[in-house]
């Protein structure tokens, strides 16, 4: 049979305080009231504790046979459980100031987990404008790309000159291969090179056994005729095949000191360049180049 005890009204305090420090929130009630109630029960042991310790200190300084064998006198406890000498009445002015304290500390308890909540919520807030942005960018690009995709480049045709020069050499079969813009790489000695990007190929210029000699076993087909931008005159390159970021055909050997380098070719940086493929019949169909400078012919 358990024995009711007076607990001057504690609990309810204690409840009271947690609701209206939970502001009709039952869960932070639960919580509130329970830290209360595990510092009360702290606080209280000790101070009884401390009353104890002092009981025998007085008793020991009134009677030094106490401590004669080691240890403090305790005092024997009734059996409700309680110390036979009662706690001394606590002031009405520090019973007040206590009130205050533990209110106090509810209101930093629901603080606290106040600002917990809103930083949670200003982090989900920047997460999601975090997410929306970056959606906005990508639906940006997908734009940007269909509007490129759909921008018409003027390709003209071989020019009337260019024509001629191939008919005088006994060409024929003229392809445009690629039309493109010079890079930093096409101009430089360093890389010595005019690239063509297996991807902006526009025609097929090679014949079957060249693709598996190039492209297949990435031989090259040396001295290949190129007609220069300026017409007047032909030089020998090379095409080859570079591992590159992305496969790519190559004119190398003779490209910047006979080409670029050529003033009457008027080739720098930004350029746009074509570049035709046409066979010599009369020649075991030999493959050659033509390159128009559309900035030049413009």
């Amino acid at each position: 049979m358990m024995i009711p005890v007076d607990d001057g009204g504690s609990f309810e305090r204690l409840a009271r305080e947690a609701d209206e420090a939970a502001k009709g929130n039952e869960e932070l009630k639960e919580r509130l009231l329970t830290e209360r109630i595990v510092r009360e029960f702290a606080y209280r042991l000790v101070e009884v504790r401390a009353a104890a310790a002092a009981r025998a200190s007085n008793k020991t300084k009134n009677d030094p046979s106490c401590c004669l064998w080691g240890f403090d006198h305790v005092p024997k406890r009734s059996r409700s459980g309680s110390c036979s000498h009662s706690k001394p009445p606590q002031p009405q002015a520090d019973h007040d100031h206590d009130h205050r304290n533990k209110k106090r500390c509810f209101d930093q308890i629901h603080t606290t987990t106040t600002s917990n909540n809103n930083n949670i919520i200003v982090q989900e807030q920047k997460q999601r404008r975090k997410i929306t942005t970056k959606a906005n960018i990508n639906k940006n690009k997908n734009r940007t790309a269909a509007s490129a995709s759909q921008v018409i480049v003027a390709r003209p045709e071989i020019p009337e000159r260019f024509k001629n020069k191939i008919e005088e050499m006994g060409g024929s079969k003229v392809v445009r291969v690629i039309q493109k813009q010079l890079f930093w790489c096409d101009t430089t000695n360093q890389n010595n090179r005019l690239s063509i990007p297996f991807k902006q190929i526009e025609n097929i210029f090679l014949e079957p056994e060249e693709k598996q000699w190039v492209v297949d076993r990435e031989k090259p087909i040396e001295n290949v005729k190129l007609i220069e931008p300026c017409l007047n005159k032909v030089t020998e390159v090379t095409l080859k095949k570079w591992k590159m970021s992305s496969t790519t055909l190559n004119l190398i050997t003779t490209w910047h000191k006979e080409v670029v380098c050529n003033a009457a070719n008027q080739l720098q940086i930004g350029s746009t360049v074509q570049l035709y493929a046409f066979r010599l019949a009369h020649n075991n169909n030999e493959l050659c180049f033509a390159l128009v400078n559309l900035d030049l012919v413009n």
